[in-house]
């Protein structure tokens, strides 16, 4: 149980950096099925009863990728069942939302769409932080992506284990937690793999 010990560690560590351990939290999980997301899922749910977590999982079906994106969020309300804890699974349109905004940019309007039903999932479950399973690897990309782009050393910052919420700007109290920034993608896969569990390819 190697990787397992190791990633709920990095995991217990982020949360107490935080100021999330053992102070009543409650965090929306957001889970798209993917390794990333599962491995998360499944090491806070392990290590929640240890730093007093309430979870409360969520998930977007972006309903572009027809019978694939139903039965993502058909694994995930099935795997929050199964550990007990309550879920929010939604169906919306980024096409819709993109020009109902006036957004050129679809992946724009898709982003915005999500933390926006995260931000809602927050508010309702009472929750402080949204948490997202991007891995190390997602780190390094945003941050080429950022010098490529000509953002000089700022792009070097990449993401945060947790920043401000980027959106909407009525959600400012909210935060959004990254506890797997030191963890790989292979890793995520090697944990799910090791504890016995599932995820979506």
């Amino acid at each position: 149980m190697a990787i397992a010990a190791e990633l709920e560690r990095k995991v217990a560590a982020a949360l107490r950096r935080a100021g999330y351990s053992n102070t009543g939290t409650t965090l929306v999980v957001g889970s798209s099925g993917g390794p990333d997301s599962s491995a998360l899922l499944y090491a806070l749910y392990r290590i929640k009863e240890a730093h007093g977590l309430s979870l409360h999982v969520a998930h977007l079906n972006h309903n572009f990728r027809g019978q694939e994106a139903e039965d993502d969020a058909a694994f995930v309300a099935e795997a929050a069942r199964e550990l007990g804890l309550p879920v929010t699974v939604v169906k919306e349109n980024p096409h819709s939302y993109q020009k109902e905004r006036g957004i050129s940019s679809f992946e724009q309007g898709a982003r915005e769409m999500r933390y926006a039903f995260l931000a809602r999932v927050a508010d309702e479950a009472g929750a402080m932080a949204a948490t997202v399973g991007h891995t190390s690897d997602d780190l390094a990309e945003t941050v080429l992506l950022h010098v490529l782009r000509g953002s000089g050393l700022h792009g070097l910052r990449g993401m945060a284990e947790v920043s401000d919420w980027p959106w909407p700007a009525d959600a400012a109290e909210l935060k959004l937690f990254r506890p797997l920034l030191d963890v790989t993608k292979a890793q995520t896969l090697e944990y799910c793999q090791e504890i016995g569990r599932t995820y979506r390819e």
